[in-house]
């Protein structure tokens, strides 16, 4: 059953709502805590530690990061401006070949 508060002075609310702040803040480092040493468990089952672990995991991400392509095409006018040729062909490109240019013409 859920107390009625409704009752209470501005002062009894006051000293509630610090005593629910102080209790959020309790549970949350508690939490945190829990989480932490699931982790310590994890890494200990698999006979690493929870830093070799981390190092582990990003080891494993670099690997799967695709690598970047060489552009095709490129801008005659600033040769800043290219493209790989995949995705959604650039604004620079769309408006030379509806000027009436050939994808060919920008070929690298």
């Amino acid at each position: 059953m859920k107390p009625d508060i409704s009752e209470l002075s501005v002062e009894e609310l006051k000293r509630l709502q610090e005593e629910a702040e102080a209790l959020i803040a309790t549970k949350k480092d508690q939490a945190i805590e829990d989480a932490y040493n699931q982790l310590l468990e994890v890494a200990e089952n698999v006979g690493y530690t929870v830093e070799q672990l981390l190092e582990y995991g990003a080891q494993k991400r670099k690997k799967t990061t695709r690598k970047s392509v060489e552009p095709r095409y490129r801008n005659k006018h600033n040769a800043e401006e290219t493209w790989t040729g995949r995705g959604k062909q650039p604004r620079w490109l769309v408006a030379e070949l509806e000027k009436g240019a050939k994808l060919e013409d920008f070929l690298i």
